[in-house]
C-alpha cells in the first residue's frame, strides 16, 4: 500500500495500480488506454487518490464480468467473420493437435472476462514438439483475414522464466521453469498461453 493518500507522479500511480490489479486478479488488458489513463489521473488527484482509483478498478472489473458483458462478448465471438474456431476444428491437420483446445481456452477466457495469461494443463513438451506446435499456430493464423475476431497470432521461443526473473506465478507459491508462449488477440484483447517445456 502506498505511503500517501494520492500518487505524486504518474509512475507512482501506475506502479500502485498494477500491483492492485494483480492483488484482485484483474488484468489491465481489459481496460482501454483511455480508461487506464483516467484511473491514473484519479490516483494522482488529491481529492480522490488511491482509494478512489482502486474503487474505479473494482467497478470496471464488476462491469467486465457482468452477465450482460459476457453475453455481448459471446455474441461477438459467435459472429466471427472468419469462423476461425470452426475452421481450425475442421482442418484435417489442426483438428488432431492442441491448437483447437488452446484457442477454445483463450475464447472462453475472453467471454468470461477472465485472466489473459493462461497455462496449458498438459505434460511438458519437448523443444521439438513445441517447434511443431509453433508451426501449427502459424497455420491457424492463416485462417485469420484481419476482419475477424482472432488476430495477431504470435509465438515465442522457450525462455527459462526463473532465470529471467519471471519465475513467480502472481502472488502464489507456484513457480515457472522453461516456457514457450503463444499469443493471440481476441476482439482487441491479447491472450497469452504459456506452454511448459521439458528441459
Amino acid at each position: 500500500m502506498p505511503k500517501g493518500k494520492y500518487a505524486k507522479s504518474t509512475e507512482e500511480a501506475e506502479a500502485d495500480l498494477i500491483a492492485y490489479c494483480a492483488s484482485v486478479g484483474f488484468d489491465r488488458e481489459w481496460l482501454s488506454a483511455k480508461q487506464w489513463s483516467t484511473t491514473i489521473d484519479i490516483a494522482c488527484d488529491k481529492a480522490y487518490g488511491f482509494e478512489q482509483a482502486h474503487k474505479a478498478i473494482d467497478s470496471d472489473q464488476i462491469e467486465i464480468t457482468s452477465t450482460a458483458a459476457r453475453e455481448a462478448r459471446q455474441r461477438k465471438l459467435s459472429a466471427d467473420a472468419d469462423g476461425l474456431l470452426a475452421a481450425v476444428k475442421q482442418d484435417k491437420v489442426l483438428k488432431a493437435t492442441q491448437i483447437p483446445k488452446i484457442l477454445e481456452l483463450c475464447a472462453d477466457a475472453y467471454v468470461g472476462g477472465q485472466r489473459v495469461n493462461l497455462g496449458l494443463v498438459a505434460k511438458p513438451m519437448s523443444t521439438t514438439a513445441y517447434e511443431t506446435l509453433q508451426g501449427q499456430w502459424d497455420k491457424a493464423a492463416g485462417f485469420a483475414t484481419g476482419d475477424g475476431v482472432f488476430t495477431n497470432f504470435q509465438s515465442f521461443e522457450p525462455q527459462d522464466k526463473a532465470k529471467a526473473g519471471k519465475g513467480n506465478v502472481g502472488d502464489t507459491l507456484d513457480t515457472r521453469g522453461v516456457q514457450g508462449n503463444l499469443l493471440v488477440r481476441i476482439a482487441g484483447r491479447t491472450f497469452n498461453m504459456h506452454i511448459d517445456i521439458a528441459e
